[in-house]
C-alpha cells in the first residue's frame, strides 16, 4: 500500500498526487468523454433530435462523462434555472459530472472576473457544479501563475472540484508539471477530424497519466471517421475524447449546440475500449502515478523547476 503520509512530505510528490486527484471520472474505464453541452435542456439531442441532456444521462451508466454547462458563455444572472437543475441532477444521479464554463481569454480576463463567475455558478447551482472548464487557456509560460491562482480558488471552494483547462492545442511542461497545479485535465486538441489525422502530440505526454489529456474533434462526418479518431486518441495516451459531426461553421445553429448524430455509436465505441480486469485499474493508476513521480523527481534532482 502507498504510504501517502510519506509522499506528502515532499512538495514535488504532493503536487504530483494532486494532479491525479480528482479526475473527470472515478470510473474504472480507460476512456471517457468531456462533452461541450452548449444546449438547453430539452434540445440538442443526437443530430438535433430530442433532449441532449437526457441522452447524456442515459450514457452516464455506460461511460465516464462530464458535461460542460454553458448557459451564456458563462453564468446567467439571477436564480438557478429549474430546467438546468433537473437536467444536471438527472445526469449526476446516473453517474455523470457537470463542469461550468468560464472564459479566460488566454489569461487576460481579470482573475476577479473569472472568480466572480465561478462564485455565481456555485450560488446558483451549489453542489451540482463539480468543477470548472477554463476555456481559452494560455500556453504561455508567463501565465502559469494566473492558472495556478484559478485552480487554487476552485480547490478552495471544494477540494474535490475538477479543473479542466482548454488550451485547444499542445501545452507545455510548465503547465503540466506546475506546482501548485494549473488544471487536472487539459484539452490539448480542438480542431477538425482532418487535422486530427495528422496530429502528433509531444512525446512527453506518454510520461503522464492519460486522464490528464482530452481531445475535442469536430467535422468527423461519418461513423468510420469517428471510430478512427477515437482509436487515434487512445493510441496517443488520451483519457477523454469527444467527436462530433458538427462543423465549425454549420449552416444553422452553432458548434456544440447538439450531440453528434452517431452519439449512440460513439458511446458504444468508448464503452468497448478495453476495461481492466478487477484489480487492474488500481495497478494502472499506480503505474501512471509512479511514472509521473519519476519524471518529477528527475526535474527536482536537477535543481530545475517545472514552472
Amino acid at each position: 500500500m502507498l504510504q501517502f503520509r510519506t509522499l506528502l512530505l515532499s512538495p514535488v510528490l504532493a503536487a504530483a498526487t494532486a494532479l491525479l486527484i480528482p479526475t473527470p471520472s472515478s470510473a474504472d474505464a480507460l476512456l471517457g468523454t468531456i462533452v461541450p453541452a452548449y444546449f438547453y435542456p430539452g434540445t440538442g439531442g443526437p443530430g438535433g433530435v430530442g433532449d441532449g441532456w437526457a441522452a447524456m444521462a442515459a450514457a452516464a451508466s455506460k461511460i465516464p462523462i462530464s458535461a460542460i454547462f454553458n448557459p451564456n458563455s458563462g453564468p446567467l444572472p439571477g436564480p438557478a434555472d429549474p430546467n438546468y437543475v433537473t437536467a444536471m441532477t438527472n445526469l449526476e444521479n446516473a453517474g455523470g459530472q457537470v463542469v461550468a464554463y468560464v472564459y479566460t481569454n488566454y489569461g487576460s480576463t481579470p482573475l476577479a472576473t473569472v472568480e466572480s463567475q465561478m462564485s455565481t455558478y456555485i450560488t446558483q447551482y451549489g453542489s451540482l457544479v463539480d468543477g470548472f472548464y477554463l476555456d481559452a487557456m494560455s500556453t504561455n509560460p508567463s501565465e502559469v501563475a494566473y492558472y495556478q491562482s484559478l485552480a487554487s480558488y476552485v480547490q478552495g471552494l471544494s477540494s474535490t472540484d475538477l479543473v479542466i483547462g482548454n488550451p485547444g492545442t499542445a501545452t507545455i511542461a510548465a503547465y503540466l508539471g506546475a506546482l501548485p497545479i494549473t488544471a487536472n485535465t487539459f484539452n490539448t486538441f480542438e480542431a477538425s477530424s482532418s487535422s486530427f489525422a495528422g496530429y502528433v502530440p509531444p512525446s512527453s505526454y506518454q510520461n503522464y497519466p492519460s486522464g490528464m489529456f482530452s481531445d475535442t474533434i469536430y467535422d468527423a462526418t461519418t461513423i468510420a471517421a469517428m471510430l478512427a479518431d477515437i482509436d487515434r486518441a487512445v493510441q496517443q495516451n488520451t483519457g477523454y475524447v469527444y467527436v462530433t459531426d458538427q462543423s465549425l461553421n454549420p449552416p444553422a445553429g452553432y458548434l456544440y449546440d447538439q450531440l453528434p448524430s452517431y452519439w449512440d455509436q460513439e458511446v458504444a465505441a468508448i464503452a468497448a475500449i478495453d476495461t481492466p480486469e478487477p484489480g487492474t485499474a488500481a495497478m494502472l493508476a499506480l503505474g501512471g502515478l509512479l511514472t509521473f513521480l519519476s519524471v518529477a523527481a528527475k526535474l527536482h534532482g536537477r535543481g530545475t523547476s517545472a514552472r
